[in-house]
């Protein structure tokens, strides 16, 4: 009898085994039908408009585990397009209360509740939310950038600068380029102010942020200017035209008028004809016809004047060529001051300038573009009715 007990044992496990086996099979069989149901009950409601009681039974009834916080992302961020904030932002805070959560699943709950904050005006919130991700390895950069949109939104330029240190650490050159803006930003101000020293440093730590800044030379140039420091304006204006090519015709004016102080006026048309030559730039061309008229004669310029028309005619060209022949006195000065007249009319509705970014045109310049905001997108319209 004991033989046969010990023969009987290896078989009574091996039974136990197999049954217990099929046990955790079938509970979580029963587990992912239970799931399944939960789902294509929240679905129903869904689909019969029903959404905050499909939202009320997702969030009551379904655990948020790691197969399914996606599930949970995912509607959310179909409310939040659809333009229903206050549904996106009841779930999104449901997943930030979830302890359980693995770091990057909470730390991107955080980033999509400060986006819906960010999209419901809600800047104090949503400033909170991305300060908080700011360590955070996946996040912070993004967090970064929508931080400078909300000080940008606000016009609270001090709060921007003070992520200088992780904005350097960042090297993005976009929020770079957006930092400077932020120190062009306070400049300005302390040039309303006549706080030049201020505005000189403000500017030079704008030049550190970005090289490439235009703005921040354009004011440097205003400051040295007022100061009749016009060797040094001068030096702005050229880094300019190193730094932006098309920006550049908008300040020639100022740039002849200081070259004038310094009595270099050879010297600024020789600059004005390598800026002509390399970008065909008819506010260039205007201006070195004056030196061509001055140096070799009226026929000269006019010569000069229609070979540049016929090798890149513009509108604003032509304008300066009628006005040229209104003074020639055997001209019909009545009839081309008439053909001036209509084509200054045409030139004043069309807009002066174009966002290189977004294609918003403007009669007005803006260091931001008003559709997109991006910084130092606004340029001169090149072309047949521009530069």
């Amino acid at each position: 009898m004991l033989e046969l007990l010990f023969l009987l044992l290896p078989v009574a496990m091996a039974y136990g085994w197999f049954m217990g086996r099929n046990s955790v099979k079938q509970r979580d069989h029963s587990a992912k039908q239970d799931l399944s149901i939960k789902y294509s009950t929240g679905i129903n409601y869904l689909l019969s408009n029903q959404q905050d009681k499909a939202i009320e039974y997702l969030l009551e009834t379904l655990t948020v585990e790691d197969d399914t916080v996606e599930a949970h992302f995912a509607m959310a961020n179909l409310f939040r397009k659809r333009g229903e904030l206050d549904r996106a932002l009841r779930v999104h805070e449901h997943l930030v209360r979830q302890k359980h959560l693995p770091t990057k699943a909470k730390q991107q709950a955080a980033f999509e509740l400060g986006k819906d904050f960010l999209t419901a005006g809600l800047y104090d919130r949503a400033e909170s939310m991305f300060h908080n991700l700011l360590k955070s390895k996946v996040f912070s950069q993004r967090s970064l950038t929508y931080l400078l949109q909300i000080y940008q939104s606000t016009k609270d330029w001090h709060h921007g600068i003070e992520l200088k240190k992780a904005i350097f650490k960042s090297q993005d050159k976009k929020l770079l380029h957006t930092l400077a803006n932020f120190y062009c930003e306070l400049a300005t101000d302390a040039l309303a102010k006549d706080q030049f020293i201020e505005v000189l440093e403000l500017l030079e730590n704008a030049l550190k942020c970005d090289p490439n800044s235009c703005r921040a030379n354009w004011l440097m140039a205003k400051v040295y200017e007022d100061h009749q420091q016009y060797n040094e304006a001068c030096q702005c204006y050229r880094a300019i035209y190193s730094q932006d090519s098309e920006f550049f015709p908008d300040v020639i004016e100022q740039m002849a008028h200081c070259y004038h102080q310094l009595d270099a006026d050879d010297e600024f048309y020789q600059f004005i004809k390598k800026v002509y030559d390399e970008t065909g730039a008819s506010s260039a061309l205007i201006k070195y016809l004056s030196c061509v008229d001055e140096k070799h004669g009226y026929v000269k310029a006019q010569e000069f004047m229609l070979s540049a028309l016929k090798r890149r005619p513009t509108i604003r060209g032509f304008k300066h060529f009628i006005k040229m022949q209104m003074n020639e006195p055997e001209q019909d000065s009545e009839n081309l001051a008439m053909i001036k007249e209509l084509v200054s009319a045409y030139l004043n509705v069309k807009q002066r300038y174009n966002c290189r970014n977004c294609g918003f045109n403007s009669s007005t310049h803006y260091w931001s573009c008003p559709s997109c905001h991006d910084w130092e997108t606004l340029k001169p319209v090149r072309g047949l009715e521009g530069e």
